[in-house]
């Protein structure tokens, strides 16, 4: 196996890349959807993000200057919380509809539509402590925490670069609250915005590395290649034998059309029949006009007796011309005398009835 592992040089077919699919298995980058998904929300802020705050804060203010006066017991807290609850979720519901359409799309638009059960399915290794200690401390998990250092890395020298960009026009707010919270508001939008590129960016990239990676884990070897031939098409030495039987039956029901031509059939007496045809100024050994078993051979026995060709019995003859002969060719020198013994009879007998048909 470990071998098989190391010779994987040919590319994924396309038959097993739908096979993964069909599994679950597919190239997805989480890093990317996570950046569409927070440039969406940043992008929603951004434009109505005021007017979400301002809804926010006059929530705050009514519950502020109620706090004094509102009596919660146990008889009427559940539906005070649930009036609260309400109250928020109507300011804040198109936000989370948001979130979700934009996590369907995000996946929607790296791996298409996949509808699969395959990874709901349970499995043993998922409870198993040494296949889940193996999966914590494997090299993958150690790339994705390099990549997490990577990222934290790279978001800190946005930031920096961000904030050593206004530093002298934050020494010039002033000291009061008020006036730093102005300037952050004033420029959040374009901090997020920079944040949002940052993620966009890191999401390509592992959208890139992901794919590659993916790749990578699905090329083939050629046993496999070998291997899903056969499972698609079948095995070729089967394939070649089949055709090889059509070929022959073809030819047997070809050669079935021959059979009243015959001078003879040699039969099992059952189970095999044998049509030979002898012409001494043509032929140099009898001819194999058609050869059959089972059913052909009853056929064969059934027209050969509607043209009044004689049937001779002979049990070692006809598995010999089965076995060794073939149609439209002669038969094998060892059948030689046997069959001159058929033809002598047959003689015999055609002279017989002659005789027998001589008027007195």
């Amino acid at each position: 196996m470990a071998e098989q592992e190391q010779n994987r040089t040919e590319q994924a077919t396309p038959f097993k890349l739908s096979e993964a699919r069909r599994r679950g298995q597919v190239a997805k980058s989480l890093d990317l959807n996570t950046a569409l998904i927070t440039c969406g929300m940043i992008s929603l802020l951004v434009t109505t993000g005021d007017d979400y705050m301002r809804r926010v804060c006059e929530l705050s203010a009514r519950l502020l200057a109620s706090a004094a006066t509102l009596s919660i017991s146990s008889e009427n807290w559940p539906a005070t919380a649930t009036h609260l609850v309400l109250e928020l979720l109507d300011t804040l519901w198109p936000i989370a509809v948001v979130g979700i359409v934009l996590a369907v799309l995000t996946n929607l638009v790296q791996t298409g539509p996949i509808l699969s059960m395959e990874p709901l399915k349970p499995k043993f290794e998922r409870i198993n402590p040494v296949a889940g200690f193996k999966r914590v401390y494997n090299k993958k998990m150690l790339f994705e925490a390099f990549k997490s250092v990577l990222k934290l890395v790279f978001f800190g020298f946005v930031l920096y670069g961000f904030f050593l960009s206004l530093w002298f026009s934050l020494a010039a707010t002033g000291g009061t609250v008020e006036q730093q919270l102005e300037w952050l508001q004033t420029h959040a939008s374009a901090l997020l915005t920079r944040l949002g590129l940052a993620l966009l960016i890191i999401g390509l990239l592992d959208l890139a590395y992901t794919r590659w990676s993916f790749g990578k884990q699905m090329m083939m070897s050629r046993r496999e290649l070998k291997e899903e031939v056969k499972r698609r098409e079948g095995d070729p030495l089967i394939k070649a034998k089949l055709r090889e039987l059509q070929r022959e039956n073809m030819k047997q029901a070809q050669s079935m059309s021959r059979v009243p031509k015959a001078d003879v059939l040699i039969t099992n007496p059952e189970h095999l029949a044998i049509a030979l045809c002898y012409r001494r100024d043509e032929m140099n050994a009898p001819l194999v006009l058609a050869k059959g078993a089972d059913s052909w051979a009853a056929e064969m026995r059934a027209v050969a007796r509607r043209q009044d060709i004689p049937i001779f019995e002979n049990r070692k003859l006809a598995r010999l011309l089965f076995r060794r002969s073939h149609v439209d060719a002669a038969i094998p020198p060892e059948s030689f005398l046997e069959v001159a013994k058929v033809y002598a009879e047959l003689n015999r007998r055609r002279t017989e009835q002659s005789r027998v048909e001589l008027p007195a």
